[in-house]
Protein backbone atom coordinates (compact mmCIF):
# COMPACT_ATOMS: atom_id res chain seq x y z
CA UNK A 1 0.00 0.00 0.00
CA UNK A 2 1.56 3.50 -1.15
CA UNK A 3 0.51 6.40 1.00
CA UNK A 4 0.87 10.38 0.64
CA UNK A 5 -0.38 12.77 2.89
CA UNK A 6 -2.48 15.73 1.25
CA UNK A 7 -3.01 18.30 4.22
CA UNK A 8 -0.85 17.64 7.09
CA UNK A 9 -2.96 18.78 10.67
CA UNK A 10 -3.59 17.55 13.84
CA UNK A 11 -6.20 14.76 11.81
CA UNK A 12 -3.99 14.19 8.86
CA UNK A 13 -6.12 13.69 5.18
CA UNK A 14 -4.28 10.14 3.80
CA UNK A 15 -4.48 9.29 0.64
CA UNK A 16 -3.70 5.40 0.07
CA UNK A 17 -3.20 3.17 -3.61
CA UNK A 18 -2.21 -0.28 -4.26
CA UNK A 19 -0.04 1.33 -7.14
CA UNK A 20 2.14 3.83 -7.16
CA UNK A 21 0.91 7.37 -6.01
CA UNK A 22 2.57 10.07 -8.26
CA UNK A 23 2.42 13.95 -7.01
CA UNK A 24 3.45 17.22 -8.99
CA UNK A 25 2.80 20.32 -6.70
CA UNK A 26 1.46 23.09 -8.60
CA UNK A 27 1.59 25.68 -5.72
CA UNK A 28 -0.51 27.49 -3.67
CA UNK A 29 -1.33 24.36 -1.74
CA UNK A 30 -2.41 22.60 -5.33
CA UNK A 31 -1.49 19.14 -6.11
CA UNK A 32 -1.99 17.23 -9.15
CA UNK A 33 -2.31 13.55 -8.36
CA UNK A 34 -1.89 10.04 -10.49
CA UNK A 35 -3.34 7.32 -8.28
CA UNK A 36 -2.72 4.77 -10.45
CA UNK A 37 -5.60 2.94 -10.04
CA UNK A 38 -8.39 3.50 -7.29
CA UNK A 39 -7.37 5.94 -4.25
CA UNK A 40 -8.64 5.99 -0.85
CA UNK A 41 -9.00 8.99 1.08
CA UNK A 42 -9.14 8.71 5.15
CA UNK A 43 -9.32 11.18 7.64
CA UNK A 44 -10.10 10.64 11.28
CA UNK A 45 -13.33 12.59 11.61
CA UNK A 46 -15.17 11.33 8.32
CA UNK A 47 -15.61 8.67 6.27
CA UNK A 48 -14.07 6.74 4.06
CA UNK A 49 -13.67 8.32 0.15
CA UNK A 50 -12.57 6.27 -2.81
CA UNK A 51 -11.75 8.67 -5.86
CA UNK A 52 -13.41 8.35 -8.88
CA UNK A 53 -10.61 8.80 -11.60
CA UNK A 54 -6.78 7.67 -10.95
CA UNK A 55 -6.20 11.59 -12.16
CA UNK A 56 -6.79 13.88 -8.92
CA UNK A 57 -6.19 18.04 -8.81
CA UNK A 58 -5.84 18.36 -4.68
CA UNK A 59 -6.30 22.19 -3.29
CA UNK A 60 -6.99 23.88 -0.24
CA UNK A 61 -10.19 26.18 -0.23
CA UNK A 62 -9.43 29.59 0.35
CA UNK A 63 -11.79 31.97 1.98
CA UNK A 64 -12.03 36.21 2.61
CA UNK A 65 -11.66 37.24 5.87
CA UNK A 66 -13.04 40.50 6.71
CA UNK A 67 -11.36 41.66 9.19
CA UNK A 68 -7.96 41.18 7.46
CA UNK A 69 -9.24 41.82 3.99
CA UNK A 70 -7.01 38.91 2.89
CA UNK A 71 -7.59 35.31 1.57
CA UNK A 72 -6.61 32.67 3.94
CA UNK A 73 -7.01 28.84 4.00
CA UNK A 74 -10.16 27.57 5.29
CA UNK A 75 -9.82 24.46 7.35
CA UNK A 76 -12.58 22.33 8.52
Amino acid sequence: MNTIVLEPSTNTHRLNSESEIRVEDLGAGILKINTGGIGVVTHGEHGTLCTESEHVIKYVQQEFNPLTKKLQNAYD
